[in-house]
């Protein structure tokens, strides 16, 4: 069976100065990210930060998805890892509103540390998908939630819900990401969350990875799925080798999660915009010293600083 591949991108929302969203910035950064032929993820907790938002501005953000993604590429809504069931019921209606068709469901996160049971699981996941209309996509995010959905349980979600369209695995287990493609991969997308095991993802016969790495340079991160699909091989590995240095140049002393991203992005004239708090950006001199490593990286297509320009 031939099976669509594809990176999905988990957006930035750009905020200006004072705090407010910066709703040009988001239609154009949007439009990168259609423009190259990814698939989107929207208001994701992380990259988007969306756990900064009003539901008012939920409301705006989804609604300007929906304006320039519908029709161009295939996309979702991501949301927040919530306390209790009725919050992600929430999050569902808001999505239904603006029109968007798809969404993920978070991992449930009880708060203190405490995990939940399989039992407790089945009944957060029924409760959820049985008060929505929308494709729903699962999520296992055993590094950032602690534990692991059971794969059992997502078999039998699957087999007892039919609008569930898809999971993302962001753990490193290959044994349980094998297993889960193995066993669910005829039915649903499966997609692990990062870079770092797209090789084997796309291997074992899974449907790609995602990331926030793609809204610095959308066209990289769609490169590394477009030379796997054309055994382009050479392609392949110089877009992945290329990705994972940009990954660690992000990511190193602090950097993760928007405080470097954001900053290198207005360095090269891409729409980055500000953190919010609590997040704090880089120093100048750190984004400096991280736009030149970018630079020696020699991305195709990527162009020059601010800085190097006339």
């Amino acid at each position: 069976m031939s099976k669509t591949l594809s990176v999905v991108v988990i957006s930035s929302i750009p905020f200006n100065e004072d705090g407010s969203i910066d709703e040009q910035g988001y239609r154009t950064q949007l439009r990168r990210l259609s423009d190259a032929g990814c698939a989107v993820y929207v208001a994701g907790s992380a990259s988007s930060e969306a756990y900064t938002l009003t539901p008012e501005e939920l409301d705006r953000v989804l609604a300007i998805s929906y304006e320039e993604l519908e029709g161009k590429v295939s996309y979702r809504a991501m949301g927040c890892e919530p306390r209790k069931s009725g919050e992600m019921v929430q999050f569902m209606r808001q999505v239904e509103k603006s029109g968007i068709a798809n969404a993920q469901i978070f991992s449930l996160d009880m708060g203190h540390g405490s995990k939940p049971s399989e039992v407790e699981l089945e009944l957060y996941y029924s409760t959820v998908i049985e008060a929505t209309s929308l494709n729903i996509y699962l999520s296992c995010h055993p590094r950032s939630a602690g534990y692991s959905l059971p794969l059992g349980l997502i078999e039998k979600l699957a087999n007892r819900f039919p609008q569930i369209a898809g999971i993302a695995y962001g753990g490193l287990d290959m044994s349980y990401h094998a297993q889960l493609i193995h066993r669910l991969g005829d039915r649903l997308e499966i997609h692990n969350a990062g870079p770092a095991i797209a090789p084997n993802t796309l291997a074992m016969g899974g449907n790609g990875f995602m990331g926030g790495e793609g809204n610095f340079m959308p066209s990289l991160v769609q490169s590394v799925i477009t030379g796997w699909q054309a055994k382009d091989y050479d392609l392949f590995g110089t877009s992945y080798s290329q990705l994972m240095r940009l990954a660690e140049i992000f990511n190193k002393s602090g950097g993760g999660n928007n405080r470097s991203m954001k900053p290198l992005m207005n360095a090269f004239g891409f729409p980055g915009g500000h953190v919010r708090a609590p997040r704090v950006e880089v120093s100048a001199e750190d984004v400096e010293r991280r736009v030149q490593e970018i630079v020696a990286l020699g991305i195709p297509g990527l162009p020059a600083p601010l800085s190097a320009r006339d």
